[in-house]
Formats: structure tokens, sequence, C-alpha cells
């Protein structure tokens, strides 16, 4: 559940974690998020950012239906007003989930596991 990810305290070596020990993971209930949410939304940044750099298979699903997971943050107003780092980091987080929708992410290897495991099955 996006509450268990992103709504309590958690960070980066918990979603190190995760991405160690799972190669694919899903997270429910995305809700739309907004400038109102800022926690949140770092905290799904990071969780989408460990996932793609172990090459983890993410399954989104949203609380509410979405055209496109770009719907999930929405900015009153106008995108450029806003100077905080977050909304510039979430553009980088929607290219990593595009990335990662993509047949060649989707066909890479997990780099998640055990060095012990990985070893293992190298011989």
């Amino acid at each position: 559940e996006f509450a268990d990810l992103c709504q309590k305290a958690m960070g980066a070596a918990d979603y190190l974690v995760i991405a160690s020990n799972f190669s694919t993971v899903f997270c429910h209930n995305i809700p739309k998020l907004t400038v109102n949410e800022l926690n949140w939304l770092r905290r799904f940044i990071t969780f989408v950012d460990t996932m793609y750099e172990l090459k983890v298979t993410l399954i989104l699903h949203t609380a509410q239906p979405v055209e496109s997971i770009k719907d999930i943050f929405s900015v009153e107003g106008d995108k450029q007003s806003y100077s905080q780092d977050e909304v510039f980091a979430f553009d980088r987080t929607l290219s990593r989930l595009e990335e990662m929708s993509s047949p060649k992410y989707l066909k890479s290897q997990w780099l998640g596991g055990s060095k012990k495991r990985r070893l293992q099955e190298k011989n």
C-alpha cells in the first residue's frame, strides 16, 4: 500500500531492503498528490529511484482512475511558477517510470538479492 510505503517514516535504506529482496514490487492505492503532500511525494520519488536503480519491476495501482501516471501529481497553476525541487524531481521520476515500462528495462536483470545468492547463480 502507498500508505505503508510513503505515508510512514520510510527512507532510502528501507526501500533498498525491499528492492534487494523482491524483483517485482506492487504499490497499491496511490492517491493524487499535490504540493500539500510534499513528504509523501518525496518518499514516492525516493521509492521509485531505488526500485529503478536495482532494476525492480514496479507495478503501480492508483486509488482513483487516471489516464496516465502523470496525473498522480498535480500543481495548481503554472508549473513554471513553482521553484520547488519536487516539481523537477517528479518530472525525472515520470521519465524513469516511462523507462521502467519499456521492453528493454523489463528484460533487464534484477540487481537485488544477496551477493552470496548471485555468486551461486553465476557458478
